[in-house]
C-alpha cells in the first residue's frame, strides 16, 4: 500500500512530534489511542501503562503538560477524579488513534481486559 505525500507528511508529523516526548508521555498516548473513545481516571491510567507513582504525580505535571499541548482532555469530576482521554480533534492524535485501532487490536484487547476486570477500579 503506498502512501499519499499527505498521508506520508501526517505520519512524519506524528513521529517528529512522538520523538519529542518522554517515555511516559509516549506510552500515555499510545494506551489513550488504544481505548478510545473511551476515558479513564488517573489510577486506571497509570495501572495501565505499568507506571509505579501514584496517580497525583501524574497531574503534578505530565498530564498537564501533555492537556496544554492540546494532545489529551482532563475533566474534572470530582475534587480528586478526572476522566482522562485522547483528543481526537487533534490531528495527530486522530492519526494515532487511526493507526492504533486499525493495527493494535491485540493491545486494546489487552487494555479494555484490564479494565474490566475491576482490579484497577477506584
Amino acid at each position: 500500500m503506498l502512501m499519499t505525500d499527505l498521508d506520508s507528511k501526517m505520519v512524519y508529523d506524528l513521529l517528529i512530534a512522538f520523538s519529542s516526548y518522554t517515555e511516559l508521555k509516549r506510552k500515555i498516548l499510545v494506551c489513550l489511542a488504544h481505548i478510545y473513545p473511551q476515558a479513564v481516571s488517573g489510577s486506571q491510567l497509570s495501572a495501565l501503562i505499568g507506571y509505579s507513582g501514584q496517580a497525583r504525580t501524574l497531574y503534578r505535571g505530565v498530564l498537564d503538560r501533555l492537556k496544554d499541548d492540546t494532545v489529551i482532555l482532563l475533566d474534572k469530576l470530582t475534587s480528586k477524579l478526572y476522566s482522562i482521554r485522547i483528543n481526537h480533534d487533534h490531528p495527530l492524535m486522530r492519526l494515532l488513534i487511526e493507526i492504533s485501532q486499525e493495527n493494535g487490536l491485540e493491545l486494546k484487547t489487552k487494555y479494555l481486559t484490564l479494565l474490566q476486570s475491576g482490579e484497577m477500579n477506584e
